[in-house]
C-alpha cells in the first residue's frame, strides 16, 4: 500500500520529464513485483496529476484519448512538449539584433 500511496504522491517538481518518468515507472514496476498491479489508465492519470502545470494542455488532449497511452508513448509526448516548451531556450538566443554582413564579391580565382 505504501507503494501505491508513493505513486500517487509523485511530483515532477524541477525533475525533467525522463526521470519523473523513470521514478514512475520504478514505482510502477515494484508494485507489480508485489502483486498490485496496477492498470496502465491508472499509471497515466497518477503521472498526469504529477506534471508541472506547464503540461496541463497536454495532460488535457492525452486524457481524451479512448485507450491509454503505452510508457513509450508517454514518455515521447511529454519529452516532445517538454522540448518545445524548455525555458532555457530564450536564454541560448541572441539578446541583440543580428547586424546584417556586407557582401563579399565572390572570390575568383586565377587559372
Amino acid at each position: 500500500m505504501q507503494l501505491h500511496g508513493s505513486l500517487q504522491d509523485l511530483r515532477q517538481d524541477d525533475d525533467t520529464v525522463t526521470l519523473y518518468l523513470q521514478c514512475a515507472k520504478g514505482l510502477f514496476n515494484e508494485l507489480v513485483v508485489a502483486g498490485r498491479p496496477i492498470s496502465l489508465t491508472d499509471f497515466n492519470l497518477y503521472v498526469f496529476r504529477g506534471l508541472r502545470g506547464e503540461f496541463h494542455d497536454l495532460v488535457t488532449s492525452l486524457s481524451t484519448k479512448d485507450d491509454p497511452l503505452s510508457y513509450s508513448e508517454l514518455q515521447s509526448h511529454l519529452s516532445t512538449h517538454e522540448f518545445i516548451h524548455r525555458n532555457s531556450l530564450p536564454s541560448i538566443l541572441p539578446t541583440a539584433p543580428l547586424l546584417p554582413t556586407p557582401m563579399q564579391p565572390p572570390l575568383v580565382y586565377a587559372a
